[in-house]
């Protein structure tokens, strides 16, 4: 795990916002992890997200141990074996935010993340963040400015020697 670098990442567009979107496949989160500061304009989450960047490490690690050039990498471990880490996610020039098919009146029940997307509006973007079952988080924006950052690095950078 030392080897693993905190995530910091910035969207600006599409493709950017494909890379958080791969980051935070498997990612669960809750309502009362999420907030819209109306006078700053912004959305913020919070999400427990899989560390796929230390599997696909320990995959190599694996295939490239002993051989001089592997065939092919091995199969990625199964979504509930990954080690997790909170991130923060935020979107700023945010003028609304809607919540589609998500029981406000129940926070806490678990969403597991599924995809982000941005669609053309007419004058601005909207941002959609899907959780399985069909549920959405709609962002109105005038412009694609997201950030995902890990906030749990310091516990995950111990040597084993730290740990007591």
């Amino acid at each position: 795990m030392s080897d693993i670098k905190a995530l910091k990442l910035r969207a600006e567009d599409d493709e950017d916002l494909a890379v958080i979107a791969a980051c935070l496949h498997g990612a669960i989160s809750c309502l009362n992890e999420m907030a819209y500061d109306r006078e700053v304009r912004r959305f913020a989450a919070i999400l427990v997200r899989p560390l796929w960047e230390s599997a696909v490490e320990t995959a190599a690690s694996k295939s490239t141990a002993g051989t001089e050039a592997p065939a092919e990498l091995p199969a990625l471990p199964d979504l509930p074996a990954l080690k997790r880490m909170r991130a923060g996610l935020h979107f700023d020039h945010v003028n609304a935010v809607r919540y589609r098919r998500l029981d406000r009146r129940a926070p806490h029940v678990l969403l597991h993340f599924i995809s982000i997307v941005s669609a053309p509006l007419s004058e601005r973007f909207g941002i959609i963040l899907s959780f399985q079952g069909g549920g959405d988080v709609f962002l109105e924006v005038d412009k694609l400015s997201g950030h995902l950052w890990d906030l749990d690095m310091a516990q995950h950078d111990k040597s084993p020697q730290q740990e007591t």
